[in-house]
């Protein structure tokens, strides 16, 4: 199967790498295409590269579109004339709804709408999918599209949402694992220590979180005794707006998105 990518900046390359890490498993042909970036770099991933956007994606079964909000309307009106029914183009294009990527578009095509975040990379991507696409293309994008990690149908109204919960909720976590790795500084360890500490706790965490049935705050709980240090410390967390800060945050980015 041959993929374009067009676009590549840090989630156009990272969906690059990440399809680039199975393309042998799943018999990909690979080429993204940039103007302006690095093309040495792109081929040392094991794909292909371009400057060249037509030549490219008239040779395409899938399209990721990996471009600014604010150049998308010319790179789909140029590669329109060079698409044919029944192609399928993805965009993770923050802002640009089905029906205007349609309308750009000279010929109905097959359109998946998307929010990856950047460990698309590892193939640890949670995306959240919408579509307005054939029946017949679904379950074959979504497959490639599982190569990016976890994928999530969700209406494309809340497209806006999930990109502050997958895009930008990887920068959350990691403002919240420094903070605690600049803690574990405090408290006496050196900074490298502190972070294989901090890391290796996250990771745990989530994996007991996905494999237990239990909910979040029971799993809180087991960790919380009587008297104890970890009630203390969370009790303190949230005096100084710990949760009310995580929420405020998500609730002012997102309105940053949905104007």
């Amino acid at each position: 199967m041959n993929i374009a990518v067009i676009g590549c900046g840090n989630l156009g390359f990272s969906i690059a790498k990440g399809l680039a890490n199975k393309q042998k498993e799943f018999d990909l042909n690979i080429t993204a295409t940039d103007p302006f970036a690095d093309l040495d770099k792109i081929r040392a991933i094991g794909i292909n590269a371009s400057r060249e956007n037509p030549d490219v994606v008239k040779n395409s079964e899938i399209i990721f579109l990996c471009v600014k909000p604010w150049i998308a309307k010319d790179v789909i009106e140029e590669i329109s004339p060079y698409m044919k029914k029944g192609q399928i183009l993805i965009s993770p294009v923050a802002g640009l709804s089905i029906d205007q990527i349609q309308g750009y578009c000279s010929q109905k095509i097959n359109v998946f709408r998307i929010m990856p975040n950047i460990a698309a990379a590892i193939n640890q991507s949670t995306t959240c999918v919408s579509h307005d696409a054939d029946d017949e293309v679904v379950d074959k994008t979504m497959q490639i599209l599982g190569i990016l990690g976890k994928t999530i149908l969700i209406d494309e109204d809340k497209i806006n949402a999930a990109t502050i919960l997958t895009g930008s909720g990887i920068a959350f976590v990691l403002r919240f694992m420094r903070a605690m790795v600049e803690g574990g500084i405090e408290i006496g360890f050196k900074s490298d220590t502190a972070a294989e500490i901090v890391n290796q706790t996250v990771k745990g965490t989530v994996e007991l979180l996905m494999k237990d049935t239990a909910h979040a705050e029971a799993l809180i709980d087991r960790v919380c005794t009587p008297s104890g240090t970890t009630i203390r410390g969370l009790n303190e967390m949230e005096k100084n707006g710990f949760s009310s800060s995580v929420i405020e945050g998500i609730l002012s980015a997102y309105h940053k998105i949905a104007k």
